[in-house]
């Protein structure tokens, strides 16, 4: 294992925090490539890192690949939080505003790259192990972001209670995936606009026949 000489090239370079900028130039490599094919020197090249300041913070690409992952999911519970848990618009609405604005940001990149953790899953959830592990904390979080959602609208009237919340949000997010994956190698929102619609309307069309 390779350290630095430097440590100020490690804390900082040209002002930027090196390890954060090698995990958002890791991402935005991975996404594209995968993390197979997303080789240290490519990463390094583009982040303007030395190989050693890499080693000082991550002992092998495959920690620095969970590093990556656990950067994307982060991000992912930010909005999350943000959307679902504002108590200031009923259950459903904040639902659909977070969906919507996911829709938005998937549309904004040209309908490429699509869930950096559903990528991964498709790569590495036969070969890796330890990313599985690590995929599988993730969605059940995001399962139940969606499932407490579901919750409170189903405790509210809001929308049906015949199927239990967990039913939901696993539906859901199997169906939001699936649809976001076509619209991707379709090159439209079409697929994921139509699921997000089939989707709340049935919840809602559900709760005015009961």
């Amino acid at each position: 294992m390779t350290f630095v000489d430097d440590w100020s090239t490690v804390i900082s370079m040209n002002g930027k925090d090196t390890r954060t900028e090698l995990i958002k130039v890791g991402m935005r490599i991975m996404a594209r490539h995968g993390f197979n094919s997303a080789g240290l020197a490519t990463i390094l090249k583009e982040a303007n890192v030395p190989k050693g300041s890499f080693y000082h913070f991550f002992s092998s690409k495959q920690e620095f690949g969970l590093t990556v992952l656990d950067h994307f999911a982060t991000g992912v519970e930010r909005v999350f939080t943000a959307f679902l848990l504002d108590e200031t618009s009923p259950p459903m609405v904040r639902f659909r505003n977070c969906i919507d604005s996911l829709t938005k940001k998937f549309e904004s990149n040209n309908c490429s790259i699509g869930c950096f953790a559903a990528n991964m899953g498709q790569e590495l959830a036969d070969s890796n192990e330890t990313f599985r592990e690590k995929l599988v904390d993730i969605f059940c979080s995001w399962i139940t972001h969606f499932e407490n959602c579901l919750r409170e609208a189903q405790e509210s009237g809001e929308i049906s209670n015949q199927l239990s919340p967990e039913c939901l949000a696993l539906f859901f997010l199997s169906g939001f995936e699936g649809a976001l994956l076509l619209s991707k190698v379709m090159k439209s929102t079409s697929p994921l606009k139509n699921f997000t619609t089939v989707f709340f309307e049935m919840l809602v069309q559900q709760a005015h026949q009961d």
